[in-house]
């Protein structure tokens, strides 16, 4: 599942307060001037946000406001003011990481357009028609860079892929407690609070790994052991009444096939039975780890960490053993007493 994430960017609110603040100047001083208020506010923010920038190269400043400055001329001179948002969508994405352009960009060119019908909006609102011209202009270019600001968020969203959460969506229908213990580490991985990469590497391993177990688990067919001893005596009583020797010892083979199933039967059960009791005990150690790792306590988080991983291993050995037992006990034909009659007749 892709994961949209907002990294660290400590100054988001001082380019925000700067496009703002220079958007509005922007606005109010092209609106006495005659370039107008739209495409002063787009210069206001351009200066913003390279002031806003640390750090700040020359060459950066320079394509903006060359950017801006061109593309405004442009439009006076050809009436084309879809011209002056684009300009303002350069000065937006210039400065962003190329692996992020893909973004970056349609947010930039999207973002240039609302932000000018924002601002077009507050220059006609019936409730401004009484406010003086350069408090209009000055609100306008306010909107014009509150929305050219947002757009610079673009720039540090990262899109990550969850691998908890797709092993999570792909489990098979659970029910009782291994639906009740994955339900557990889930909100163990979702609990928020910050953790070191290699701790949360161990944390989504171990998570993961119990996910898989219960959907190798799961995935185990069931086993009627009642079933297999009824018919194991079914064919002692049989096996007791022939009279046949040749139908006598069919019948004793498929009781002794049936012995096997039972055998096998007995070790998917007991290799169920453990795997859900390490899954408790793995949900457990990884909680101890987890709120090791919330107090910040480095020697307790160790110490857990080791457990986790021990719990965590004999986990997966389990769900191995379980594997190997079910599929041990998957080519075991359980032999019918009439196909056994029928043997012994085509013997005969």
């Amino acid at each position: 599942m892709a994961q949209w994430t907002f990294v660290d960017h400590p100054g988001f609110h001082r380019a925000a307060a700067l496009a703002m603040g220079g958007g509005a100047v922007g606005a109010a001083a092209g609106g006495l001037a005659t370039v107008g208020p739209v495409i002063g506010a787009v210069i206001g923010v351009a200066v913003g946000l390279s002031a806003a920038e640390r750090p700040a190269t020359a060459w950066r400043i320079g394509a903006r406001l060359t950017a801006v400055a061109a593309l405004a001329a442009v439009a006076l001179a050809s009436g084309i003011a879809g011209l002056v948002p684009l300009g303002l969508a350069v000065a937006v994405i210039i400065g962003a990481e190329r692996g992020r352009l893909w973004l970056a960009a349609p947010a930039a060119l999207g973002s240039a357009w609302v932000a000018a019908w924002a601002a077009h909006r507050v220059d006609v609102a019936a409730a401004l028609a009484t406010s003086p011209a350069v408090l209009v202009d000055a609100t306008a270019g306010l909107f014009l860079g509150a929305v050219s600001a947002a757009a610079v968020g673009a720039r540090h969203l990262r899109v990550s892929r969850d691998p908890v959460r797709a092993a999570h969506r792909a489990l098979p229908a659970l029910a009782g407690e291994p639906q009740a213990l994955v339900d557990r580490a889930m909100a163990i991985w979702n609990q928020p609070g910050t953790m070191t990469t290699d701790d949360r590497a161990l944390l989504a391993g171990g998570v993961t790994t119990l996910l898989s177990v219960a959907a190798r688990a799961a995935a185990a067919p069931p086993i009627d052991g009642a079933a297999i001893a009824a018919r194991i005596a079914e064919l002692e009583v049989r096996i007791a009444a022939c009279t046949d020797e040749v139908a006598a010892a069919q019948y004793r083979d498929a009781r002794d096939a049936l012995a096997d199933q039972a055998t096998y039967a007995g070790s998917v059960a007991a290799a169920r039975e453990r795997i859900l009791a390490r899954m408790h005990h793995c949900v457990a150690t990884l909680e101890k780890f987890r709120l090791a790792c919330t107090h910040a306590d480095a020697t307790a988080a160790a110490r857990e960490a080791a457990d986790a991983r021990s719990a965590v291993a004999v986990l997966a050995d389990l769900s191995d053993g379980l594997a190997s037992a079910a599929a041990a006990l998957e080519p075991t034909a359980a032999v019918e007493p009439t196909a056994a009659v029928a043997d012994a007749t085509a013997a005969a």
